[in-house]
Order: C-alpha cells, then structure tokens, then sequence
C-alpha cells in the first residue's frame, strides 16, 4: 500500500463574461476497497448551490449552477489517497460493458488487428495482458492528433494518439474478444494532467490495466470515475449562456508520501 498527496486544479477563463452557468463534476476521488481517500480541502468556484450524487454508473459527482454573470469557473480538489495497486474491485458486472458504445464500435480496422492476433491460452487477465503489449507496441503516442470525439476506430486506422486513444482502442478489443471492460479517468504520479486507463472484469472482479503505458494498475493511480467510454465519465462539464472563446488549464500535482 501507498500513501499519495493529491492536487488537482482545474481553471476555465471565458474571454468574455457568461451566466446562468450549469455544471456536472466527476472531481473527486472516492474511497473503495483498492484506494481510500481523504480530502483535505474542496473549493469549487463560482456557484450558488452546489449538491452531491452518484451517477448511474456509480461515480460520485457534483452538480450544481452559477447564475450572475463570470469570466472564469474552475475547482481544487487536494487529499491523501492510500492505495493498494494491482488489486479487485469486487462490484458487479453490468451488462453494458459487454457491448459497443458510442466511441468504440468496431470497423474494418479493429477486426482486421484483432484477427491478426494468436492469443494465448490463459485466462481473461492473461489474454488481456497479451493484448495489451500488442497494442502498446504498434500503436503511437502521439499529442495534439486527435480530440475527445475520436472514435476508436478512427484512432486505429490514424495509428496513433493519446491515453483516451488508447483506452478505447484497448476496450473496443477486448470486448471484441468477449472480455467485458470499461472505461476509467483519475490521476497518476508523474503525469502533471488527467489520465485514462482500463478495467477488465475477470470473472471475480474489476481489474486495472494501462495501454499507455503497457503498465498493471499499481498503487501509483488514483481513480476518479469509470464508464462505457469517456463520454460516460467526463470529468467537468457544463452549460452556460454566451458564445465567448475559452481556454482551460489543468494541473495535476501527485506525490508519495515518505513515513
């Protein structure tokens, strides 16, 4: 088990003023069997009622509205997590992580990929492992190339893109394959921004594997909100009155604590 110190800021500055905002937030981590979570401070900024909920796939989430007009709307969430990597979620397997979603259906491209693959003789973890180093070794990081409405399809036949790239190429295969998976955003130590990765269910169990980085889920990530795919879990979204150019900034800020 490790101990992690958390920050995580996100800042939207409008280049002009908004109002009558409305937002949904997908924050802040929760505590389960594998991490448990203390926050040490919640600032959310600007709001005039802001409540708590958990959405319908179990995420803990912030919803709440700003009405006077602003320039600029962003949150800061700072804790300590303990987390025991590399380890079960024990919650049910629901029958949606079984079939295609919205960003992850299946074309030319993927079947083509899948098919060219001998997996293993092993179990849903080992033949997922197995796909992941493939995927890992033929497919590129590459920024800048793709955006949040990238398909995973589409990223296949480009070759290349992000860590939400991955993950939805990575889910697309294994339930191709007949491995229930989904879809997981939170942070990770030494990455400075969000991170997205991929649970698998083993027949017993939610487990965590990261094509990006061809890593097992260990005690270095914090989880902060799973789904079908990302438009399942983003992380802060909303709705406001005005058509003003915007720009956001995120930090991430995860250390290990020494005892």
């Amino acid at each position: 088990m490790r101990k992690l110190r958390f920050i995580y800021e996100m800042n939207l500055r409008f280049e002009e003023p908004v109002w009558d905002h409305s937002f949904s937030l997908r924050c802040v981590p929760a505590s389960d069997e594998v991490q448990k979570v203390t926050i040490e401070s919640r600032y959310i900024y600007p709001t005039d009622c802001l409540d708590e909920t958990i959405d319908g796939f179990g995420n803990h989430k912030y919803i709440g509205h700003y009405h006077e007009y602003h320039k600029q709307f962003g949150y800061e969430i700072a804790g300590v997590a303990e987390v025991e990597g590399m380890k079960l979620r024990h919650e049910p397997l629901q029958e949606w992580y079984k079939y295609p979603s919205s960003l992850k259906r299946p074309g030319k491209k993927l079947h083509e990929y899948l098919s060219s693959k001998k997996f293993p003789e092993g179990n849903a973890l080992e033949r997922a492992v197995y796909l992941m180093r493939g995927l890992y070794r033929d497919f590129r990081y590459v920024p800048g190339k793709t955006d949040i409405s990238t398909t995973a399809e589409e990223a296949m036949e480009k070759g290349y893109g992000v860590c939400q790239d991955y993950a939805h190429i990575f889910i697309t295969l294994l339930r191709m394959a007949g491995i229930p998976a989904r879809y997981v955003n939170g942070l990770m130590i030494g990455e400075g921004c969000t991170h997205a990765w991929v649970e698998l269910y083993t027949g017993e169990g939610w487990y965590g594997l990261d094509p990006t980085n061809n890593l097992h889920v260990d005690d270095y990530y914090i989880k902060l909100a799973h789904g079908r795919d990302y438009n399942d879990c983003v992380l802060d979204k909303g709705t406001f009155r005005g058509c003003p150019g915007q720009t956001q900034h995120v930090q991430v800020i995860v250390e290990e604590i020494k005892e």
